[in-house]
């Protein structure tokens, strides 16, 4: 999730009152619900994991095959700019535990993964000085998963993304692990307990925004989907550069 930290949201609680009302306006965060669906999120990935950074990454990989993809589309022109993926620990291990050893509290049906952030570079940051997709991809994902009755969220963060996820209060766990596919950097194990949240965000300057119903841009699906509607077929690798 890239939010710059010159432009912490949390820096400009004086500015908040007049953007907060309307945040995600001109967006559409939802759930894919349809083959043809998933295939515009996993385009967005490739474009930014493969072509722009360069990672030597299969689009899908085995996990896209057991999870859910959300994405959010600019109203205006209907382009899916940003996705990520959401995997349940009760379809099988999560990615992250190739690198972790889960403690024993996550390992459970209750848990999930968040993983896969993309979003197209000039949909980073707002017209404001918030990263507004960034903003309405996480809360789409939290409350999906409150629906599902989820316990935990886990997340694997590289160093200098993990101030953000301790800004939407995620807890850190000490653990840190290499990922050899995304260029060895090092990743660092945090987790969201649904179970403390309102506690954590009772002084929060986002927790209506957070916490609250009613932001019409974001959409959870009537009925939920399958973890099925990627196609089953051989990764697919995009050259660098292609």
């Amino acid at each position: 999730m890239a939010i710059a930290e010159d432009n912490t949201p949390g820096a400009h609680s004086d500015r908040q009152p007049d953007v907060l009302p309307g945040l995600l306006r001109g967006y559409r965060f939802a759930v894919c619900e349809s083959s043809a669906a998933a295939g515009r999120a996993l385009e967005v990935r490739r474009e930014v994991y493969v072509r722009g950074l360069g990672y030597d990454v299969p689009v899908p990989d085995t996990y896209d095959y057991r999870s859910w993809l959300l994405t959010a589309e600019d109203e205006a022109t209907g382009r899916i700019v940003g996705t990520l993926r959401v995997t349940p620990r009760f379809a099988g291990p999560l990615e992250l535990e190739e690198h972790f050893r889960l403690p024993l509290k996550l390992r459970s049906p209750g848990t999930y993964e968040i993983n896969r952030f993309a979003i197209l570079p000039a949909y980073r940051k707002g017209q404001t000085f918030l990263p507004v997709v960034s903003l309405g991809l996480f809360k789409l994902a939290r409350d999906l998963l409150v629906r599902l009755g989820g316990h935990h969220v886990v997340i694997a963060s590289k160093a200098e993304r993990v101030w953000t996820y301790r800004w939407l209060t995620f807890e850190g766990t000490s653990l840190v692990a290499p990922y050899e596919t995304l260029d060895g950097t090092q990743h660092e194990l945090l987790v969201y307990d649904f179970r403390t949240e309102a506690r954590r965000y009772v002084d929060h300057p986002f927790r209506a925004f957070f916490l609250d119903s009613g932001d019409g841009e974001v959409i959870l699906p009537a009925r939920m989907p399958g973890l099925d509607l990627v196609p089953h077929e051989e990764p697919m690798r995009v050259a660098v550069g292609a």
